[in-house]
C-alpha cells in the first residue's frame, strides 16, 4: 500500500473543508436552526386544533398504503414482463416510465379532470347512469394518484434486480415440487428484498411529501404538508415550524422502519421469458396489456387534449366539443408568458450546476473512503430523508436573518432545488467514482502525460456518463418541482409550475394546460437525455 503524497493530503483535506463549509451552511445549519427554533417555540396549539393530529394521522397512513398499492402494481408489473413473453409487452416496458416524466401538479391535475367534479368519468357516469357525487375526492383519490406516481420505483428498482437474480433458484423449487405461490413468497421475493425495501423507502417519503395531490383532493382530509403551507400562509411561523418537526419526525420514523429490514443479495443470470402458449392467454395478456398502456398514457393525453379545449365553452357536457389554439397562442404572443419558462430554466440549471460542483467532491471523499467521507455522506443524506415542505421552512427560518437576508429574493428557489438534488446528484458521481481504477491515471503518466491530458483522455470519458445522467435528471426534477417552489417564489422569479397553479386556480384554465404541456415537454426531453446517459454508463 503506497503512502499518500503531502500535495495529496493537503488536497484532500481541502475538498473535505470545501464540502463541509458548503453542506454546512445549505443543509446542516438550516435544518438545526429551524430545530432549535422550533423545539424553543413549540406550539401544542398547531396538533390539537384544525385537525392537527388528523394531519399526522392520515399522512402516515396514507405514506403506509401508497407503499402496499405502489409496490404490488410495481412489483407485479416487473415480474410479468421479466418472466412472460406476449404481444405488447415491449410497448408496456417502454411506457412503464412515463410517470417519471409527468410533472407531480401537472399530474395531479391531469387526474382532477379524470376522476375529480370536473372528470371526464363523473361526467359520465352522471349522464349515463344517473350516478351523482361519482367523483372520487379525499383519500382514495389520493392514494390511486400516489400509486400511479411511485409505482415506477419498484418497477424499475425490481426490474433491475431481476437482471441478476439467480432463475437456477426458481427452477430448482419449481423441480422439487413447490407450488407457484410458494416459490414467490418463499424464493423470489426474499432475493428481490434490497430491491424492496429501497423502493419502499422511496416511496414513503415522496408519499409523506405529497403536496399536489393533497392540495387539491383533500379538502376534508388533512395531511401535513398542505397544513404547514396554510400556517405560513397565514403568518402563523410558529405553528408552521411545529407541524414541519412532526413531518419531519413521520418521514424519518418511516426511514428507520423500512431500513431495519436487510437481506443478502443475489447475483446471477436471469432466466429465459416464457411465452404464453394459449391462443386465450395471449389475447388475455394482450388485452391486459393495452389496459396497462391506457392506464399509463391517459393523464399525457388528458392534459395535452385539454389544452386544445375553449373552457369558457365547456360547461356541463361530457366531453368538450369547442376547440381553440388560443391557448397557445395567447402564449406565444406575449412576450412576458415566457418568464416562467425562463424563470425555470435558469433556476434549474444553477441549481443542476451547483448540484454537481458540490457532489464531485463529496462522492470522491465517500466512493474512496477517504477521511471525513462519512461525515460528508451522513450531511449529504439529510435532505433525501426531509420532504420539500420541510426543507422550505428549514431555508426560511435560517436565511432571514439581516446578516444574510436571503427570503424575499430570487435565489431562494434554486436554492431548495440544490438542497434536495445534492443527495441525488451525489449518488450518480458515486456510482461511476467508486469503481474507477486510479492505475489508469498512473499509467498515463508513467508514459508521459500531463495531468491535464489524463484527466481529459481517461477520467472525463469514463465519469462523464454518470455525470451528464445526474446533471440531467436534476435539472428535469428541478423544472417540475412545485412543493417547495409555492414556499420560496417571489415574483421576479415565478416558476412554471407556480404558474400553471395560478393559472388554473385562476381564468387561464386554458393557458394553464398550453403551459402544462410544454412542461411535460421539456421534462420528457430530459429525461430521454438522462437516459442516454446512463445507457452509455452499461
Amino acid at each position: 500500500m503506497t503512502s499518500k503524497s503531502p500535495r495529496q493530503s493537503a488536497f484532500e483535506s481541502a475538498l473535505l473543508v470545501v464540502c463541509l463549509l458548503v453542506l454546512g451552511a445549505t443543509i446542516a445549519y438550516p435544518t438545526a436552526r429551524l430545530l432549535i427554533e422550533a423545539l424553543s417555540g413549540w406550539q401544542p396549539d398547531a396538533l390539537a386544533r384544525k385537525g392537527g393530529w388528523t394531519a399526522v394521522r392520515n399522512t402516515a397512513l396514507i405514506s403506509a398504503l401508497s407503499v402496499v398499492c405502489a409496490g404490488t402494481i410495481g412489483t407485479g408489473l416487473a415480474l410479468a414482463l421479466a418472466r412472460f413473453s406476449f404481444p405488447g409487452r415491449r410497448v408496456v416496458a417502454a411506457l412503464a416510465y412515463l410517470p417519471f416524466t409527468l410533472p407531480p401538479l401537472v399530474g395531479v391535475v391531469s387526474f382532477y379532470y379524470i376522476i375529480g367534479r370536473d372528470g371526464f368519468v363523473p361526467r359520465f357516469l352522471e349522464h349515463a347512469l344517473g350516478w351523482e357525487h361519482a367523483a372520487l375526492e379525499g383519500p382514495g383519490a389520493i392514494l390511486l394518484i400516489h400509486t400511479y406516481s411511485f409505482f415506477v420505483f419498484f418497477y424499475a428498482m425490481v426490474s433491475a434486480s431481476l437482471e441478476t437474480m439467480d432463475a437456477s433458484l426458481v427452477e430448482a423449487a419449481r423441480t422439487l415440487g413447490a407450488s407457484r405461490w410458494r416459490v414467490l413468497t418463499r424464493v423470489t421475493l426474499p432475493l428481490l428484498r434490497p430491491a424492496l425495501v429501497g423502493a419502499a423507502l422511496l416511496t414513503f417519503m415522496s408519499s409523506g411529501a405529497s403536496f399536489s395531490a393533497p392540495l387539491i383532493f383533500g379538502n376534508d382530509y388533512p395531511m401535513l404538508s398542505v397544513r404547514i403551507y396554510e400556517e405560513q400562509n397565514a403568518h402563523n411561523d410558529a405553528h408552521a415550524q411545529t407541524l414541519t418537526i412532526v413531518l419531519a419526525a413521520v418521514s424519518l420514523l418511516g426511514v428507520l422502519v423500512l431500513r431495519s429490514s436487510r437481506a443478502s443479495r443475489s447475483g446471477a443470470s436471469k432466466g429465459a421469458r416464457k411465452s404464453i402458449r394459449s391462443a386465450a392467454g395471449r389475447w388475455a395478456a394482450f388485452a391486459c396489456a393495452m389496459a396497462v398502456i391506457a392506464v399509463l398514457l391517459a393523464p399525457h393525453i388528458t392534459i395535452l387534449w385539454l389544452s386544445f379545449v375553449d373552457h369558457r365553452k365547456w360547461y356541463s357536457e361530457v366531453f368538450p366539443t369547442v376547440w381553440t389554439f388560443e391557448n397557445y397562442a395567447a402564449i406565444f404572443r406575449d412576450p412576458s408568458a415566457f418568464r416562467p419558462i425562463r424563470n425555470s430554466l435558469w433556476m434549474s440549471a444553477v441549481a443542476a450546476i451547483g448540484a454537481l460542483i458540490a457532489a464531485l467532491p463529496a462522492a470522491y471523499l465517500i466512493a474512496r473512503r477517504k477521511r471525513g467521507g462519512p461525515w460528508v455522506n451522513a450531511l449529504v443524506m439529510v435532505p433525501w430523508a426531509l420532504p420539500g415542505t420541510v426543507i422550505a421552512i428549514n431555508l426560511i427560518v435560517a436565511f432571514n436573518d439581516n446578516w444574510l437576508p436571503l427570503v424575499g429574493t430570487v435565489w431562494m428557489v434554486p436554492l431548495a432545488y440544490f438542497v434536495r438534488n445534492v443527495p441525488l446528484m451525489t449518488r450518480f458521481c458515486a456510482s461511476a467514482i467508486e469503481p474507477f481504477d486510479a492505475s489508469l491515471i498512473e499509467a498515463g503518466r508513467s508514459l508521459g502525460a500531463s495531468p491535464a491530458y489524463c484527466f481529459r483522455r481517461i477520467v472525463l470519458p469514463l465519469v462523464a456518463p454518470a455525470i451528464g445522467a445526474g446533471l440531467a435528471l436534476v435539472f428535469a426534477t428541478c423544472l417540475g418541482e412545485f412543493v417547495a417552489s409555492v414556499l420560496l417564489w417571489v415574483p421576479a422569479n415565478i416558476p412554471i409550475a407556480v404558474q400553471i397553479n395560478s393559472e388554473w386556480r385562476g381564468s387561464g384554465i386554458g393557458s394553464a394546460f398550453a403551459y402544462s404541456v410544454l412542461l411535460m415537454i421539456l421534462v420528457a426531453t430530459t429525461y430521454v437525455i438522462s437516459r442516454r446517459f446512463s445507457s452509455r454508463m452499461l
